[in-house]
């Protein structure tokens, strides 16, 4: 098999263009060990790796749950048929057989195969104790701390959505040779066991990977990235000490900063700025073909679908419009509001957005990560290069503020809190008055400082990829979709089930190979 075009969109390490080259080498992870023989081909393989999270239905499957599950946003779309596993996610209704679900599992054991299979080639070992691969051994511990990375941002991925998983630290374990399609021969490890995975891995990770990296390489993974999904880690299982600790690595290592205009953050001009922390590098594809690695392709799924250039996916919901405070820069930067014009010309002309044209109509659309017509550099579907981001500075402080507080460290959450608050044009603290206007406050009873973070992760954060889970870690999800309003359309998020929807069912095709040997979600 020969590589996809992939590193189009994900990486370009090596070189400043996609060659001719790079597009024909045969694939790592299915072909044999002897293949790898020596560290130019390893690196192939850690390439493979990192290509999963490129496909389209990885990014796809994170905003579907993170935001469309949550109350910031509604699937939208042409219809309810129209991205069926979205909706049925949207109503809180997902089935064994939905698409959501199996992409995030299958994408996920996908990419932990390939990282392990390319650590096993790495490690391996003749008679005498010496490595069977010949490489730079500084190479060979950056490759395997990638992989490791790699592998825990999976693990990590898959605990938030499933609970506990599978384990498997080998391309050994995986019934396989080549480190591809894993096999169900083995139980669920219970969420304890998958954490101390996740643990272990982005620790080696953080220890052994570049602090830096030249524009060449980005998009690959750095020791703050590791750092910094570590701290969620340990924020997700309450391990506040820790997950302090690790945000203020990130914090003290003079590599990251917020860019001083929010709206700029979900740009071209930023993409590689001082508040990414981990993203997906992608570039434009200059045939102008949309296919699973062309180009950046978020303005189709997020653009308005009147104008034939977009999907209309992830509208904002009026819940989520009127959660900013007056004079919050994060609002407009976050939401195209009716009659709003869009940036650029579509057809020659400036475009007036029309909410209510889409199915549900909630007559707002996500201004983030919308690509301007003068980016666009062949046609519509062609979406030139803009990033993805898995993973911010703001985010980082956020998860600093909340870790200290915790701690009972109330001035210090307040530091981190005040940076975040006052690039957005507000005060470093709200007022009382203010603070009792918050759903975190006025529906949901929590604390003061404790409804200011809660607040400030949803404002800050809003349309990207984490509310849904930060309900329910908080132990809010019940409350916020039994009081959810959605003035009498058919978005279904009052159908939240306590004790069920908190996590996705597990694929049926990987219950059924094993025999009865994985357990499925409770409900399911």
């Amino acid at each position: 098999m020969k590589f996809k075009k992939y590193l189009c969109v994900l990486l370009i390490f090596a070189s400043g263009s996609c060659s001719k080259d790079w597009l024909e080498l045969d694939q790592p992870g299915n072909i044999d060990k002897p293949y790898f023989v020596n560290g130019s081909k390893a690196y192939e393989a850690v390439i493979a790796a990192y290509d999963v999270q490129a496909w389209r239905n990885n990014i796809v499957s994170m905003w579907a749950v993170g935001t469309i599950m949550s109350d910031d946003a509604v699937k939208g779309g042409e219809s309810p048929g129209d991205q069926q596993g979205m909706y049925d996610c949207m109503n809180f209704n997902p089935t064994p057989s939905t698409d959501i679900s199996y992409n995030i599992w299958a994408d996920m054991y996908r990419m932990i195969a390939r990282s392990s299979f390319a650590i096993d080639l790495m490690v391996e070992k003749d008679a005498s104790d010496n490595y069977k691969l010949q490489m730079d051994e500084t190479n060979r511990t950056r490759y395997i701390a990638e992989c490791r990375f790699l592998r825990g941002y999976c693990y990590f991925r898959l605990v938030r959505n499933f609970g506990g998983v599978m384990i498997y630290t080998s391309s050994e374990d995986d019934g396989t040779t080549h480190g591809e399609d894993i096999s169900a021969n083995k139980p669920r490890a219970s969420v304890s066991e998958v954490y101390a995975q996740i643990e272990a891995d982005l620790l080696y990770a953080g220890a052994n990977l570049p602090a830096t990296l030249p524009l060449t390489e980005q998009g690959r993974a750095t020791k703050g990235a590791a750092d910094g999904i570590l701290a969620k880690a340990y924020l997700y299982q309450s391990k506040w000490t820790e997950a302090k600790a690790q945000c203020e690595l990130v914090m003290n290592s003079g590599h990251y900063s917020l860019v001083a205009n929010y709206a700029d953050i979900f740009t071209s001009s930023q993409q590689w700025g001082s508040e990414v922390v981990y993203s997906l590098h992608m570039i434009e594809d200059l045939d102008g073909n949309w296919g699973e690695h062309e180009g950046s392709w978020l303005s189709i799924w997020f653009g308005d679908r009147d104008m034939g250039w977009g999907y209309g996916f992830k509208c904002p919901t009026e819940d989520f419009v009127s959660a900013f405070e007056p004079n919050d820069s994060r609002r407009e930067a976050s939401i195209v509001f009716d009659g709003e014009s869009i940036p650029g010309t579509f057809g020659g002309a400036p475009h007036d957005f029309i909410g209510g044209s889409w199915n549900p109509p909630t007559g707002y659309m996500s201004q983030k990560y919308l690509i301007p017509d003068s980016e666009r550099p062949v046609t519509a579907d062609c979406n030139g290069n803009l990033d993805y981001i898995f993973l911010r500075y703001a985010d980082v402080l956020l998860m600093h503020a909340e870790a200290s507080m915790e701690l009972n460290l109330n001035a210090e959450a307040e530091s981190s809190l005040a940076l975040v608050r006052q690039r957005a044009g507000l005060s470093a603290y709200p007022d009382a008055s203010t603070i009792a206007l918050f759903k975190e406050t006025e529906l949901l009873g929590h604390d003061e400082l404790r409804a200011v973070i809660y607040h400030e992760r949803r404002v800050e954060l809003g349309l990207e990829h984490d509310r849904f889970y930060d309900l329910v870690r908080w132990g809010d999800a019940t409350d916020v979709f039994s009081n959810f309003i959605d003035d009498g359309l058919t978005y279904g998020k009052t159908n939240f089930v306590p004790g069920c929807s908190e996590l996705l069912p597990i694929p049926m095709g990987d219950i059924n190979a094993s025999n009865g040997l994985i357990q499925q979600n409770p409900c399911y």
